[in-house]
């Protein structure tokens, strides 16, 4: 080609020349710390930490520190799950943990804390560190609708995704396992006597349910108290499963 017709550097159709060696040199110069960092701050709901399979934290962003008092992004490192959080929780979770550093598969998880619905994703990444690989847990947990939760459900076959056994209610740990069950179906739009029917009990027992759910919440208004229930994202199953308060430890 000509040097006339070689397009110059202020040319419009001129393409800029790129230095690979020297992109090279600056994304190693990023520490992983900085580019989760970045990553976590462009989600203000999402709560990421990173463990060893074993439990022990590696690092955790502004969200997931505000679910362990008494620690900050410094010295939360290197301490065990079970240390900030009741040992129960913590094994269960440990336990997935394991599971998806055995399978490299992520392990999909639907859990409840402080009352909240969360979708909880455990994704196992290999690294290497100073020639030896390793296999970090990258945690990520974020609120979600019920209607989130059933598109979520949707993308996995029966038996894929986990739901938590132990769980915290939250304020309403209050209830019963039947009112849990009635307040469920009360969010789920169930009328009285759908409820009465598929609890095999009567409709004024449901309704003695209902009025005994309402005083333990201090809430009268039944539309307040299926409220409650659809941002709980509450299920039948959840009166069934393992309510241990989480109380994290300080």
């Amino acid at each position: 080609m000509d040097d006339e017709k070689k397009p110059h550097a202020d040319h419009p159709n001129a393409q800029p020349t790129t230095n690979i060696e020297h992109l090279r040199d600056v994304m190693e110069s990023l520490s992983a710390q900085r580019l989760m960092d970045i990553f976590a701050n462009g989600y203000c709901a999402l709560s990421l930490i990173v463990l060893t399979p074993e439990g022990i934290v590696v690092y955790a962003n502004a969200v997931a520190i505000n679910g362990f008092p008494g620690v900050n992004q410094e010295t939360i490192k290197g301490k065990h799950l079970a240390d900030l959080m009741p040992s129960a929780w913590a094994q269960e979770r440990i336990g997935y943990m394991q599971q998806a550093a055995q399978t490299g598969k992520t392990v999909p998880m639907v859990d409840l804390l402080s009352g909240t619905r969360l979708y909880t994703t455990l994704r196992p990444i290999e690294i290497e560190h100073h020639g030896h690989k390793e296999t970090l847990i990258f945690i990520t947990v974020e609120p979600v609708s019920p209607i989130q939760l059933q598109w979520i459900r949707s993308q996995f076959q029966d038996g894929e995704i986990i739901m938590a056994e132990h769980i915290d209610l939250g304020r309403l740990s209050v209830l019963t396992a039947r009112e849990i069950e009635v307040l469920a179906l009360m969010g789920q739009g169930l009328r009285q006597k759908e409820i009465a029917t598929k609890l095999c009990r009567s409709i004024s027992t449901i309704d003695r349910h209902r009025e005994r759910i309402g005083e333990k919440l201090g809430i009268k208004d039944r539309a307040d108290l299926i409220t409650i229930a659809r941002e709980a994202g509450l299920e039948v199953e959840d009166a069934h499963r393992t309510h241990l308060p989480v109380k994290p430890k300080s």
